[in-house]
Order: structure tokens, then sequence, then C-alpha cells
């Protein structure tokens, strides 16, 4: 199978999919232009999918419980308050729901749970996408402030 997008698109029609372009603004489908062979475009996108996803949740993941060994995570979670971290955990456990159906497909599915799945998770996507903006601003503003975090020792080097 040469052209992703191509079958995607019969399959987008017979499902009533999402476009291609909206999956691939969000999703970044494909890396490379041309694949030579992707027998099932929809397992293949449920699972591009899950790539952000999951990426997200391990970024959430390390604010809410912070690796004690690592700077930047101990860090990060200074940004945030008890409150805050309360509310991240609603946001990770929708993504975390996304990640293990996505498992579940892994061990059997038909084409007609690959486009649910697509569906859902790129509504879902949508709604969480502001607040994960407004996470994403808030950790890149954590590093403009001034002040450094009381719990770690910023002398520490390893």
């Amino acid at each position: 199978m040469k052209n992703l997008k191509e079958r995607y698109s019969k399959l987008s029609n017979e499902f009533s999919l999402p476009s291609y372009e909206e999956l691939n603004n969000e999703f970044e489908l494909l890396y490379i232009k041309e694949l030579f062979e992707i027998n099932r475009p929809l397992v293949f996108i449920r699972r591009r999918i899950i790539d952000k996803l999951g990426w997200v949740g391990a970024m959430l993941q390390g604010i809410i419980q912070p690796n004690p060994g690592s700077l930047l995570s101990m860090e990060e979670s200074s940004f945030f308050t008890k409150e805050e971290k309360d509310d991240l955990i609603k946001t990770l456990k929708d993504l975390m729901f996304y990640t293990r159906k996505s498992i579940n497909l892994d061990l059997e599915s038909k084409d007609v749970e690959e486009a649910e799945f697509i569906k859902e998770s790129l509504k879902k996507w949508a709604e969480l996408k502001p607040r994960i903006k407004e996470i994403s601003l808030q950790l890149k503003n954590g590093w403009k402030k001034e002040k450094v975090s009381k719990k770690v020792n910023n002398n520490y080097m390893g």
C-alpha cells in the first residue's frame, strides 16, 4: 500500500471518519512521504494517535508524581499547586482510558472498532487540547520565574 491518504479516504467515507488532513494536523500521521505497505491504515492511524496521547500522559505523570532523581521533573512539578495536580489527574485519566483501550484493540479489532476509536479519541483530544495548552504554558512560564523550588538542591550534579 503506497498511499495511506488514499486508502484512508475510502475508509473515511465508509465509516464517517474525520478527514485525513484533520488527523494529520493533530497527530502527524506520517514522518516520511511514502510507505511501501500499510495493510491496516486504521490501526496505523490509531497507533499514531496513541503516540501523542501517551507522550502527553507521560508528561502529566512527571508533574503529578515527579521522579526524585530528576532535577527537571522535580522542578516542573513545583510549578503546580496540589489542587492543580489533582486537576491534572483528571486529564491523565482521560488520556489513559484511550491508551488502554488501544491495547485492547491491538489484541483484537475490526475496522469498525478502529474507526470508532479514531472518532472518539479525536473528539476527546479536541476537548483536552485547551487544557493541555494551558499546562504547556504553565510549564514554559515556570522556567522563566526567578524563584527556584526549595525542594530542589540546584547544586546537585548527579
